[in-house]
């Protein structure tokens, strides 16, 4: 087996957070020598003289030379030869990789940084990038700062950072259409971005006083319970895993999240009596008529912390994995909630005569705002 080879890389932009580099790489990095190990890498400030970051687009910084400047970054300890393929591809064709020198506390070293391509730039810059999770780890980390900065800004407590949660679970809709419009297209710009965002939070206050709202009530909130602990951990999943599922590569056809998703479905149905637990216990301590959408949502927030378990979400990976086999047909997978089938989804006027018996009468998802 031949020898892998080894390079140190400068990074100045996104790699430089430890969450991108590792799903684009398969692979952590860590400033402290004594805790470099097997997937972790060590790396420590460094600086670049002769060239300056620019930001044409608002999002993405590309290095284009000047005399006068540098750069602040880091530079990364050989990372091998399989993740610097990786890592190639993400960066794609605005940049180009160059051979330079930095200076670290370690002296002047010799490493490769992905440098703005002059040739590109002078493009017009409507131009598509070339690999496109760029833009969702860049564009889900812009949402995160606008909820950082509209929720309850400066407060640090665990209170605030469950709060935030909820908020964007509450726009997760949104989040989402943003993602998917704008994934094959250029930066958004922070104007739509705060526009998008910027919604009213979806309340149930208005229902506290309706007789008829609140006999559905239990089974309402249930499912609202129940649909944010399977989002947290699939959001887990997601976070932990990203370059393993990003490199099972199913077909385009498929949901983008299928497998996230599968694997947080298996653990939600494993533990449902622990499931169903949560769910009994939050509603005889928050009834209906006292509490709005977001104290729900929150709750069901910080339960997921003790209910995912990375061990049973990377078995679950596994197996996946070693029965992964893509056939020439996606798979539909739907969600009903409502024993009318797809006259639940018809309009109002098709299903004003039909009731689920089932669930005590629930006709109609969309008035709940979950269309």
């Amino acid at each position: 087996m031949g020898k892998i080879k080894r390079t140190n890389l400068f990074v100045y932009g996104s790699l430089r957070d430890t969450k991108v580099f590792k799903s684009v790489s398969g692979l952590t990095f860590t400033r402290k020598l004594s805790r470099a190990k097997d997937g972790v890498i060590y790396s420590e400030p460094a600086l670049l003289d002769g060239y300056r970051k620019v930001s044409p687009d608002n999002v993405y910084f590309y290095a284009v030379e000047d005399k006068l400047s540098r750069i602040n970054g880091l530079v990364i300890y050989n990372v091998p030869d399989w993740a610097m393929a990786e890592i190639d591809k993400y960066e794609g064709k605005r940049y180009e990789s160059q051979e330079v020198h930095v200076n670290s506390g370690s002296g002047l070293v010799k490493a490769v940084a992905y440098l703005g391509c002059q040739a590109s730039l002078k493009k017009d810059f409507g131009d598509r990038f070339h690999v496109n999770l760029i833009h969702e780890l860049w564009l889900r980390k812009r949402i995160e700062k606008f909820f950082n900065r509209h929720t309850r800004p400066g407060d640090r407590t665990q209170d605030a950072k469950l709060e935030r949660r909820a908020e964007r679970e509450l726009r997760a809709t949104t989040e989402r259409d943003l993602v998917i419009s704008h994934y094959h297209s250029d930066a958004v710009s922070d104007y739509f971005l705060n526009r998008e965002l910027d919604r009213p939070r979806r309340s149930i206050r208005q229902l506290f006083d309706d007789k008829h709202a609140e006999k559905y009530s239990y089974n309402y909130l249930s499912m609202v319970i129940k649909q944010t602990l399977l989002n947290q951990l699939e959001e887990k999943v997601l976070s932990l895993y990203r370059f393993e599922l990003d490199h099972l590569r199913s077909s385009e056809r498929y949901f983008k999240r299928s497998v996230s998703l599968l694997i947080a479905l298996q653990m939600i149905n494993s533990s449902y009596s622990a499931v169903t637990t949560i769910v009994t216990r939050l509603l005889e301590s928050m009834p209906f008529g006292k509490h709005d959408l977001i104290d729900y949502v929150k709750a069901a927030a910080h339960a997921s912390d003790s209910f995912f378990d990375r061990r049973v979400a990377g078995a679950y990976l596994q197996r996946i994995r070693w029965n992964f086999s893509p056939g020439l047909i996606p798979l539909g997978a739907e969600v009903e909630l409502s024993n009318l089938g797809a006259d639940a989804v018809e309009p109002f006027m098709a299903v004003s005569d039909k009731e689920d018996i089932a669930y005590d009468g629930f006709r109609y998802f969309s008035d709940f705002g979950l269309d």
